[in-house]
């Protein structure tokens, strides 16, 4: 008789599988275990790492702790105190209720569990594997403390697709960031190796965004307050004139917990779409609605979350920022009173002729951009941003009859000799024959550059090319140890940098300055730029700085890898100082980006692998006409 071919998997690589969901890098465990100290009831939170967390993680918190009899359950699958019944997995009041968490991390690395509690109880756990090693009583203060060290020891497939250090150390401060944002009332400390990097001191919402991403932001911010149809949103955005905004300042919480939503994040820009393309804003939004409007059942490392009604979420999202941009308005325009105006007027008639400005056919009235949905296949709405009553403006022209016309068009002016307009005389003179030659490039939409070659029609995206030429430079820059030209500043520029913004820069301080840029301490989070670039404009010094860091984070490579982490510098700083889409280009210009494109080792692709050029041929373009 044949055995079962199907069985049961060993503990050992059922924790693994578990672990591989819920820990995918060291940012997941320090998640996971500050969300533990929040439920703990802790006021202050420590966390410590080296090496990117790889080779040690540290959180410390002070806690209700765990007694002996807890510390020898809390390393198990499926072992919590936050869940009582089935129920419970749809009412949010924990961060944490999987009980997967620390046994989890205990898979696969060497823990050490330290714990007491106010009582007095205490103890340590020491564990390889998930498998107990060592268990001790020792003295300790209220709280818990957590040490991970050689994470993915015994999974080094997972271990070798890490990113570096400096990437994995952006990803833990990142969830730091966010999670003291949602905890103001919560102290933060958090050291990488010696160095201490953040401290967020209990207080105001305001205060704690100030120490997060900067306090030039914060002062900026406008308060946000708003409910509808039962969802309720409040926090901070940033006005319309705000334009230094990037991915990692856009913050969303549901019940004080940090999530993602695509959705949501569509709904922020598509609300400050009317006020510019370049309006990057910075947002701080904590929703909140009845339980059974959203699922956080849908990620195992509770990290997305579902709405029951996504087009209600977007639209009251949406309205919520608008409703801060009036309040806004309303507070700092004053309201001019003309009612005496009015009287003296007789009538709004009269007033309406006499006091509306050239180019208007009738008054302009306040209305809200209407809202287009599609309930039944779940769309996101799309809002329309074409006002109610289309106008034009135009200036004004003095009342005029034909002959005056007449002397304007075809009088010559040293005669002032008024021309009839009957007859042969109303002919306009012969058209001169004019010779055109179109330049050899000329831009489209101020964003490709086309022109003609032997075989058709070439467009160039400029922005691409440039970034190609700029990564060549760059890197032979970086590999050959030299440095590129810059231009030292008469009056150096200061710039704000956030906590991890600093962080970026100290790491690739050196591999900055072959870059051509010079950027000194000033004070506090101020730094000042003292050089940049010869080829770039001043205009774009501080916004190319903060792209360049913030790319540094995004693209993070293999640890130890130096051509990897080279690329990723070089293109980081390709990518920030390149033209930019939108930007005008003299014919020279022009000619030149075509010239150094066509001489590098790659001119068809950009670092980032986006085509730099397109050709259409005369036959595609015979086939379009139907020659």
């Amino acid at each position: 008789m044949k055995s079962a071919e199907i069985h049961i998997l060993p503990d050992e690589i059922i924790n693994k599988i578990a672990a591989g969901e819920v820990i995918e890098r060291p940012a997941s465990a320090v998640k996971e275990l500050i969300e533990n100290a929040i439920d703990a009831g802790a006021t202050r939170i420590q966390v410590s790492i080296e090496q990117g967390g790889k080779k040690k993680i540290q959180v410390t918190d002070n806690g209700k702790g765990m007694n002996s009899y807890d510390l020898d359950l809390c390393y198990l699958r499926h072992t919590t105190s936050k869940l009582t019944s089935a129920e419970d997995l749809f009412h949010l009041h924990t961060n944490g209720f999987r009980g997967e968490a620390v046994a989890s991390i205990a898979a696969v690395s060497k823990l050490t569990i330290t714990s007491a509690t106010e009582d007095g109880d205490s103890g340590r756990i020491v564990l390889e594997g998930g498998r107990v090693v060592e268990k001790l009583d020792v003295q300790a203060s209220r709280g818990t403390t957590f040490l991970v060290e050689d994470l993915f020891y015994n999974t080094p497939v997972r271990r070798n697709f890490l990113s570096s250090e400096t990437a994995e150390g952006t990803r833990i401060f990142d969830v730091i960031l966010k999670t003291a944002i949602a905890h103001p009332e919560i102290r933060f400390d958090y050291k990488v190796g010696d160095k201490t990097v953040f401290t967020g001191v209990p207080g105001e919402l305001r205060n704690r965004i100030a120490e997060a991403i900067g306090s030039k932001i914060a002062k900026a911010l406008l308060p946000l307050d708003y409910t509808e149809a039962g969802i309720h949103v409040w926090g901070y955005i940033s006005p319309t004139t705000e334009t230094n905004g990037k991915r990692n300042n856009q913050f969303l919480f549901i019940r004080n917990r940090p999530i993602e939503s695509k959705m949501v994040s569509k709904a922020v820009q598509q609300a400050y779409e009317p006020y510019g393309a370049q309006c990057k804003p910075v947002s701080v939004l904590f929703l909140d609605m009845p339980d059974m409007e959203f699922d956080v059942n849908v990620h195992p490392a509770k990290r997305e979350v579902r709405f029951a009604n996504q087009n209600l979420v977007f639209l009251v999202v949406t309205h919520a920022i608008r409703d801060a941009f009036t309040k806004d308005m309303e507070a700092n325009s004053p309201l001019i009173d003309l009612s005496e105006e009015i009287k003296k007027q007789g009538n709004a008639d009269s007033l309406h002729e006499t006091s509306l400005p050239y180019g208007f056919s009738e008054p302009i009235e306040k209305s809200r951009a209407p809202f287009t949905t599609n309930e039944a296949s779940g769309d996101i709405p799309e809002m329309s941003n074409r006002p109610a009553t289309p106008f034009t403006f135009e200036k004004p022209h003095k009342s005029s009859t034909i002959n005056d016309y007449a002397q304007d068009l075809f009088s010559q002016p040293e005669a002032g000799k008024v021309i009839s307009l009957e007859g042969e005389n109303l002919q306009a003179p012969p058209a001169k024959e004019h010779v055109w030659n179109p330049p050899t490039f000329f831009q489209i939409s101020n964003t490709y550059i086309a022109g003609e070659d032997s075989n058709g029609l070439l467009i160039i995206d400029q922005h691409a090319a440039h970034t190609r030429i700029l990564y060549e430079r760059a890197i032979d820059t970086l590999r050959n140890g030299a440095a590129l030209d810059s231009q030292e500043l008469l009056f150096p520029e200061l710039l704000d940098l956030s906590k991890i913004e600093v962080e970026a820069l100290q790491s690739v301080e050196d591999q900055f300055k072959h870059l051509g840029f010079y950027i000194e301490h000033f004070g506090g989070e101020t730094y000042q730029i003292r050089a940049i670039p010869s080829a770039l404009p001043l205009s774009r010094a501080i916004k190319a700085v903060k792209d360049f860091l913030d790319s540094i984070g995004e693209e993070g490579k293999s640890e130890g890898d130096m051509v990897k982490v080279q690329e990723t510098i070089a293109k980081a700083w390709a990518s920030t100082n390149a033209y930019q889409a939108g930007d005008k280009l003299k014919p020279e210009e022009m000619d030149a980006l075509v010239t150094q494109l066509m001489l590098t080792e790659e001119p068809l692709k950009s670092p980032y692998g986006h085509p730099t050029l397109m050709r259409i041929t005369l036959d595609e373009l015979s086939k379009k006409f139907r020659h």
